[in-house]
């Protein structure tokens, strides 16, 4: 038989589901506000769901919950279970929007979209205008639709110009010995791939460089700041080393660094995109950042959420419009990143052994 489930922890368990609807409800309106779907976000969301589900059927199993409770969190459980069901078809389609979206073939798709727009529906001088020929009008040499110049290409072997990646794997080979690296090396490849990016834009070295100073800083945190140091210590001696990324770890990332040069693609061509709507959308990612369910080491997530809301600072307050739209891509990129740890089921593990 189990225990009886005190009321201090019935109510901790319902906040815990009022903040996932509170998250979800969010996760909603900021998707229609920009427009598109992260599925980073969406598979961060289908862990938090599956462990409050989790969470509630146990709750109702437990020994002294009203009749009446138990059957209303036995109706709010199916619907986590719905959400479940549906959340991975979302993520599909995300994923699938995301693939190969680079600005040239934007462009394509919408002039490609607004032709036939305008083949479809006729001018009211069109409908009044007596039938032409259509070989009288066939133009002699067909126009090409000029394809816009890629500012910046992806390359196999990164260029470590200022020494980050090294300085960061130094750092990361000297806890090694000690402590578990695997959160750690995510944030290390992650500043990989920037640098495995090229651009002849005299700002590719800010778009290069500023992101890869605070993934360096976040490796730093978490193995020489408390918590972190001591917490990648014990985890260190309860569960087996892991030093490299498994295939969907590797793909979230390069995925969310191909969504931050695609956000400052428009600076690297020396046009200015509207700061505020960057600023905007920045502002938006942080107020959705993902803080998982209870049983994660919160310390640490918050170690994360603090780089985040410094890099909105630096876009809200930098003087220079370029730099504030680079700053604004960084946060949505380290909120994205971080959403991709929480979706992956080993590097959430991590977060939730470490919690005491």
């Amino acid at each position: 038989m189990t225990e009886p489930l005190r009321i201090d922890e019935l109510v901790d368990r319902l906040l815990l589901i009022e903040t996932l609807n509170s998250t979800l409800i969010h996760f909603i309106l900021s998707s229609q506000v920009e427009g598109s779907v992260d599925p980073d976000r969406v598979d961060s969301l289908t862990q938090g769901l599956l462990r409050a589900r989790k969470w509630m059927e146990d709750t109702m199993a437990t020994e002294g919950i009203p009749k009446s409770t138990a059957d209303m969190m036995g109706l709010i459980a199916k619907r986590l279970a719905q959400l479940e069901s549906l959340l991975p078809k979302l993520s599909e389609k995300a994923k699938a929007a995301e693939a190969g979206r680079q600005p040239t073939q934007e462009i394509l798709s919408f002039l490609d979209e607004t032709t036939l727009r305008q083949q479809t529906v006729p001018t009211a001088s069109q409908i009044a205008a007596p039938r032409m020929d259509a070989q009288a009008t066939t133009p002699l040499v067909e126009t090409a639709v000029p394809r816009a110049r890629e500012i910046y290409k992806r390359v196999d072997i990164e260029d470590d110009q200022w020494g980050l990646v090294s300085h960061a794997q130094q750092i990361i080979d000297q806890y090694s010995k000690r402590c578990h690296v695997l959160l750690p090396i995510f944030w290390l490849e992650a500043a990989r791939e920037i640098h495995r990016y090229r651009s002849d834009s005299p700002l590719m070295e800010e778009a290069v460089r500023l992101p890869s100073e605070f993934m360096v800083k976040i490796i730093k945190t978490l193995l020489t700041e408390a918590p972190g140091a001591r917490l990648f210590q014990d985890l260190y001696s309860k569960r087996a080393h892991e030093t490299s990324l498994e295939a969907s770890e590797t793909e979230r990332l390069q995925r969310a660094v191909a969504k931050y040069f695609s956000g400052v693609d428009e600076v690297l061509r020396g046009q200015m995109p509207n700061v505020e709507d960057k600023v905007s959308e920045a502002q938006t990612a942080f107020d959705g950042f993902g803080w998982g369910g209870p049983e994660l080491e919160k310390r640490l997530i918050k170690r994360i959420n603090q780089r985040c809301e410094e890099a909105l600072q630096e876009a809200t307050h930098a003087t220079d419009p370029a730099r504030q739209v680079i700053y604004a891509e960084i946060t949505k990129l380290l909120s994205k990143l971080h959403h991709a740890i929480l979706a992956e089921p080993r590097l959430r593990e991590v977060l939730s052994q470490m919690k005491l």
